[in-house]
């Protein structure tokens, strides 16, 4: 009885070491955020789990806004995903090397 029960809690131990992470509660490692009086901003942060975003923003000849930044994290299938960005008067012109090229 007593090999059964020591079996048993190896077992059990084994899975909830082997079981995946619950991401969705991943802490924030890294957190910065500022704002200018010209309207002009600036935000990164960066998760436990490696996601990592970066973003900063202005007007451009005082009457179109800008964005530029970037963001990454890990794809369940472990590509890491990278994405480039940049908006303005333009669109949305995003770059990264999983994006299909046309």
């Amino acid at each position: 009885m007593k090999v059964f029960m020591i079996t048993l809690f190896f077992c059990a131990l084994s899975y909830t070491m082997c079981r995946p992470l619950d991401e969705s509660r991943a802490a924030i490692t890294r957190q910065y955020f500022d704002i200018n009086p010209d309207g002009s901003y600036v935000y990164a942060f960066q998760t436990e789990n490696q996601i990592f975003a970066e973003e900063q923003g202005y007007l451009k000849e005082g009457k179109y806004q800008v964005k530029e930044g970037q963001y990454q994290y890990t794809a369940p299938d472990g590509q890491i995903i990278r994405l480039v960005y940049t908006a303005d008067e333009n669109g949305f012109h995003p770059q990264g090397a999983h994006l299909p090229v046309g």
